[in-house]
């Protein structure tokens, strides 16, 4: 009887963890509104088999808030966490002498990655160890907003959790923040996003790492439960100037210094309230931010907005001890009235317009320099050890002529500029890659923005909703998501041929009005081909893709010298017929994920697209 099973000589292998630092310095401080620092990594030959998948970039982070100004409480982009702070990578053969591989705009590909591969436990291990957020049920919100992820006082890894109001001083201080450390999978294919592949960094001198640093402002933000411009009712609601609910009338002579917070949205603790005690507030409708009590000091007799002195307990609800202020008629002025006004934070969003006519009454903050300090940076190899008699017998084979070819998904991004008032855009995509899987254009918002607007998310930032449940929902993500800005349709000419052959329109994802089937069926095939599991397609309209799978499978698709144009239609109109014009210019990510192989043989190390 002859047995099904054979034996084979199997290699023995061990895995070991080897710790890489920066080879330019071990920390690095960043600004907001300045770009980032460039980090080098050399991971030495003596590694020699890296297992990529199980490798990743590790380092301790501080926020802080800038001196002299206001506080509130800072963290890093709740979606993405960490890999916010990474703009650029480069990937070098160890001599330097061969770019292996190249991700600019980075964050913006991960991006991609995390809004359409997630589910609950995905979302728990990214807050866990990247330093994303989740949502509460200590913090959640009572009144029908959608759910925020940005609301978490409790766990938030970037500062303390505050039960006790400090007596002798604001918050903000070096105590309060947190030192996080963060372990990030580095996405790309000769690290994470390759599989189980087994790199030979011996063969290639070691590797060479690059990678450039984010603008602070693009990676700092600011609670969703203390700001007006997203989700309105998740803001604490007031209740009164007194514990029974007095309104906050009109009146010039009446000092004001308490404000009482209803227990909406669990606003029931200190630890529960969404502002620090040096922090600025305003007052405004619950429906419209722009409809604000026109608050003035009265130690200065000025416009501006209160301090907050302290937090404490009274009668069961949340009461805010503020500066002395008066609610002013100037600008027409308006009443707050119980559970029909929010709380907000003003020590960022400033802007303050007159009910009357719209005229300025305080001008918006241009900066707030908000500062990080990156500390003890390294990338943690995973060394794989295998039986010497296996790598000298690949070593012998390598001197008689042998060579090493090693395919790896990669992606390459090609970028185009379009003007708001191109509403009839063609972008022609000078691809050369030979083996390509699928495109996937992200047009993000390309107008300029000031890092108070990039931190607190102010009403200049792009608009992704405008509906009944949120109110208008202004983007935290300028730069690093997809706007659809009032696309009508969307199609593609490849190799001279239109598709599909007819144009796919999207007309109802603008300001997540509704959903349409089609684009997004051809959004999971580029994503599958991607080699992103499309799980979840929650932020459909709130980072807006525009895909095509050029092969389906296995299959790979050869663009080089072949005609690849992407036409975009915006002619969007109201019901009652009235223009709705694209606002924003773009910057369109093109993120071509392609195969590239990597060739060794001898002493050489050749790249192909």
């Amino acid at each position: 009887m002859i047995s099904y099973w054979k034996n084979d000589d199997k290699i023995k292998v061990s895995q070991t963890q080897v710790s890489v630092p920066s080879t330019n310095g071990q920390s690095y401080s960043g600004v907001a509104g300045q770009s980032g620092r460039r980090v080098d990594f050399e991971i030495p030959p003596s590694v020699k088999f890296l297992d990529g998948k199980n490798s990743y970039l590790q380092f301790d982070l501080k926020l802080a808030v800038p001196a002299g100004e206001a506080p509130t409480r800072l963290h890093l982009d709740p979606f993405i966490g960490g890999q916010s702070c990474v703009k650029n990578i480069r990937i070098y053969s160890g001599n330097r002498a061969v770019l292996l591989e190249e991700i600019t705009e980075y964050n913006a590909k991960v991006q991609i990655q995390y809004s359409y591969n997630q589910d609950e436990s995905m979302r728990k291990m990214r807050a866990l160890k990247e330093g994303s957020l989740v949502t509460t049920i200590e913090n959640r919100g009572t009144l029908g907003t959608s759910v925020s992820n940005n609301i978490d006082l409790s766990t938030n890894p970037f500062y303390k959790p505050v039960a006790t109001v400090p007596a002798a001083r604001d918050w903000g201080t070096a105590d309060d923040f947190l030192t996080a450390k963060l372990s990030l999978p580095i996405h790309t294919g000769l690290f994470a996003d390759g599989g189980d592949k087994i790199f030979p960094v011996m063969m290639t001198d070691g590797l060479f790492i690059e990678v450039d640093l984010e603008d602070p402002a693009k990676f700092i933000k600011q609670l969703d439960s203390v700001n007006r411009h997203r989700r309105m009712k998740q803001n604490p609601l007031f209740h009164g100037v007194d514990n029974a609910g007095l309104a906050l009338s009109i009146n010039n002579a009446t000092n004001r210094s308490e404000v009482f917070l209803a227990k909406s949205n669990n606003m029931r603790s200190v630890e529960n309230c969404p502002f620090v005690k040096g922090e600025r507030v305003g007052i405004c409708s619950a429906t419209n931010p722009n409809s604000q009590c026109n608050l003035t000091l009265t130690s200065s007799g000025a416009v501006g907005y209160p301090v907050i002195t302290d937090i404490t307990i009274d009668a069961t609800f949340v009461k805010l001890t503020l500066e002395e202020f008066q609610n002013s008629d100037g600008g027409t002025g308006i009443q707050a009235t119980s559970n029909n006004f929010i709380v907000f934070s003003a020590s960022i969003d400033q802007r303050r317009t007159a009910i009357a006519d719209g005229s300025q009454l305080i001008a918006a903050k241009t900066s707030y320099a908000a500062t990080c300090e990156f500390s003890n940076l390294e990338i943690v190899c995973a060394k794989v050890g295998v039986d010497p008699r296996y790598e000298a017998g690949m070593m012998k084979k390598m001197r008689d002529g042998g060579s090493i070819e090693i395919d790896i998904p990669s992606v390459t991004n090609y970028k185009h500029s379009l003007l708001s008032s191109n509403r009839n855009a063609t972008v022609n995509l000078a691809v050369s890659n030979t083996r390509v899987k699928s495109m996937i254009c992200m047009p993000s918002d390309a107008n300029v923005l000031n890092s108070a607007d990039l931190i607190a998310g102010t009403d200049s930032t792009y608009e992704e909703e405008d509906d009944g449940m949120d109110g208008v929902l202004h983007s935290i993500r300028s730069g690093q998501v997809g706007i659809i800005d009032q696309l009508t349709s969307y199609q593609m000419v490849v190799d001279d041929k239109l598709v599909p052959s007819r144009p796919i329109v999207v007309s109802k994802i603008n300001k997540g009005t509704s959903i349409a089937a089609q684009p997004l069926i051809e959004l999971e095939k580029a994503l599958n081909q991607a080699g992103i599991v499309p799980r979840s397609f929650v932020d459909y309209n709130r980072n807006f893709l525009i895909g095509r799978a050029y092969a389906l499978n296995d299959g790979v698709a050869n663009l080089n010298n072949k005609s690849n144009q992407l036409q975009l239609l915006y002619n969007e109109t109201s019901v009652t017929g009235v223009d709705r014009p694209p606002t924003r210019n773009k910057l369109l990510y093109v993120f071509m994920f392609h195969l590239r192989r990597i060739s060794i043989r001898g002493d050489a190390v050749t790249v192909s697209l």
